[in-house]
């Protein structure tokens, strides 16, 4: 192993791996709603010969939102205006420094959509429990969390990433997988709703799920 004063090689054969003092290891920072409570960590990582705790970092060019301030490694706040907004991140110590340039997006408050609108199951009593349908959750945000609730407990929603796509996917919508559990319902008509939400969402996407429970064949 060899140590030079700004950074630590290792040389294992024909790999070579460098390693800095000091870095930024946040790479994107997740869209902010304007009004609403952000809060966003801009990670740094520091080795043996800079303690974590010595680290400062500072907003050293560029402009944040009015409304957001970088508190130590947090981006805190209520951002107060709509844009995009880019600026650059020192991470340092006494011994080292690092820099990188960010882009945040303040945007109005996610809309949550989904499709179909509704959905329908059919089961036989004493069948195998119907195959499961799929539903496609999209949102005006890229990488939006969500979750899924169900309000009855024969239904059960469960998504494939729980985020929506990134921007430049390929991907237009996460699936959520929908099933249904008609073991011991009684014949008849059974009616509930999946309920998708997230953070600061300006709405909740609610889908009226339908089983259709048949009397088994005499």
């Amino acid at each position: 192993m060899f140590w030079h004063r700004n950074s630590a090689i290792l040389l294992m054969g024909s790999a070579l791996a460098v390693a800095a003092p000091v870095s930024l290891r946040t790479v994107e920072l997740p869209w902010a709603a304007v009004g609403s409570d952000y809060r966003a960590t801009v990670r740094t990582q520091a080795d043996g010969r800079c303690p974590r705790g010595d680290v400062q970092v500072s907003v050293i060019g560029g402009s944040l939102p009015r409304g957001l301030e970088l508190a130590g490694d947090w981006l805190t706040g209520v951002p107060r205006e709509l844009g995009i907004f880019r600026f650059r991140v020192r991470a340092e110590t006494a011994r080292a420094a690092a820099e990188q340039d960010y882009v945040l997006q303040v945007d109005g408050r996610p809309i949550l959509r989904s499709a179909p609108e509704s959905i329908m199951f059919d089961y036989r009593v004493g069948d195998p429990a119907p195959e499961s349908q799929s539903l496609l959750v999209s949102s005006t945000w890229p990488e939006l969390p969500y979750s899924v609730t169900a309000t009855a407990p024969w239904l059960r929603g469960q998504p494939e990433e729980g985020v929506t796509p990134r921007s430049g996917s390929a991907l237009t919508a996460d699936r959520v997988a929908i099933r249904v559990t008609p073991k011991g319902l009684a014949p008849g008509v059974y009616e509930a709703r999946l309920v998708l939400m997230a953070a600061h969402s300006a709405n909740l996407a609610s889908i009226p799920v339908k089983l259709r429970v048949i009397a088994a064949d005499r």
